[in-house]
């Protein structure tokens, strides 16, 4: 006990000497990483965070400092977790899907005029991200629950629940790499919809800049419900992300996401439901820019633009014999009002107008949505405020 008791003893005068001559070179790299070394030692994670931020200060290419700065706040980070709630209404104009009537080559078909097509829906949403240590290791979760309900077409109500987890891996400064396993469930025409389960690979990370980039590959299998045409199937998609911070000026930035998806779900591919998959064999390649404008702290707008080229391997059309091929473009805008109710209760309001062209002219359609939404972020697991307080 004796010998324990003076080795503390020792390494506490040590830090005590070396702290002493940091403050007077708080410059000298090698100072620093000696000093962050033992105190990561001893367990005084915020002394040593101090010493290796000094480091990568002072020295941006040292690289010992950039791994210790990266060990330390991941050994340090605390528990991560956000609840969203979001409840909303909207206007739809064309919800099935309909070209108008003096376009449509199948009208006698379908019918004349095609009235009545708008609806009115209402729609909620409960996600939850969560970052917290098990067993010594940082683990990512993160689920969402959407529903929404037409009050014109119940056949077109909707329901979506899915989630992965997986632990978060640093690798080197900047680059972080999770592995994940998820699954997802689907609700739509008033019965079950389909079940799905994944595998995904993120690399993501933030420059010293501020540039934030991800590239997720993911890999997954879907069994629709016998009731539909549908079937079942692999599908493959490949999605990258950069957001970069004012580069249009304070308050603004601005985001590029494209990604590469390859679905071979069998069955008969159907056009009354978009969504980021949908049943089919086809190839599919798309992006997505974004632009958000911060104007204090009582408004945030944004503009995006997505479009996506789609094509098929086993739908033919009529007629022609050739492969079906989709181009949607989907330009939108929203706004939102942090606080606009009370304190973590924002309102929403989003905008999108879908156009999808396609070599088959019984599945081109115009589509306007409207939405607004009241939306608030919060922590669960923070005890609530005591009153007067």
């Amino acid at each position: 006990m004796a010998v324990v008791a003076g080795s503390v003893a020792a390494s506490a005068k040590e830090i005590d000497t070396l702290y002493a001559r940091v403050l007077r070179e708080p410059a000298n790299t090698e100072l620093n990483l000696r000093f962050a070394r033992l105190a990561e030692e001893q367990g005084n994670l915020r002394w040593a965070l101090m010493a290796y931020e000094r480091v990568v200060l002072n020295d941006p290419s040292n690289w010992e400092g950039k791994v210790g700065l990266m060990r330390v706040r991941r050994a340090i980070q605390p528990t991560y977790t956000v609840m969203t709630i979001e409840l909303g209404a909207g206007y739809e104009s064309n919800p099935l899907y309909y070209l108008p009537a003096n376009q449509d080559p199948y009208t006698n078909r379908n019918g004349a005029n095609q009235q009545g097509k708008s609806t009115w829906f209402g729609q909620g949403l409960i996600a939850l991200q969560d970052e917290r240590r098990i067993g010594g290791q940082m683990w990512r979760t993160n689920g969402a629950i959407f529903g929404r309900v037409n009050s014109e077409y119940g056949d077109l109500n909707y329901a979506h629940a899915g989630g992965e987890t997986g632990p978060l891996i640093d690798l080197i400064p900047g680059l972080s790499f999770t592995p994940a396993i998820g699954g997802a469930v689907g609700y739509f025409d008033d019965r079950f919809y389909y079940g799905e389960g994944s595998g995904s690979a993120t690399f993501e990370g933030t420059t010293p800049e501020g540039i934030y980039r991800s590239l997720r590959f993911r890999a997954a299998y879907r069994s629709y419900d016998s009731y539909f045409p549908s079937q079942e199937g692999w599908y493959y998609d490949i999605r990258g992300r950069v957001a970069i911070p004012k580069l249009f000026g304070e308050g603004t930035v601005f985001a590029f996401s494209p990604w590469v998806l390859w679905s071979d779900i069998s069955g008969t591919v159907t056009n009354t439901l978009v969504q980021e998959i949908q049943p089919g064999a086809y190839t599919e390649y798309g992006g997505r820019v974004e632009l958000f404008k911060k104007f204090g702290s009582w408004v945030t707008v944004g503009l995006n633009f997505q479009v996506s080229q789609r094509n098929y391997r086993n739908d033919y059309v009529i007629g022609t014999g050739e492969q079906r091929k989709d181009t949607l473009l989907i330009p939108g805008a929203m706004a939102i009002f942090p606080g606009f109710f009370w304190k973590e209760w924002d309102l929403r309001f989003d905008y999108r107008y879908l156009r999808n062209d396609s070599n088959d002219p019984t599945k081109e359609f115009n589509d306007h949505i409207v939405t607004a939404a009241v939306t608030k972020r919060f922590d669960p697991f923070r005890p609530a405020p005591m009153p007067g307080r």
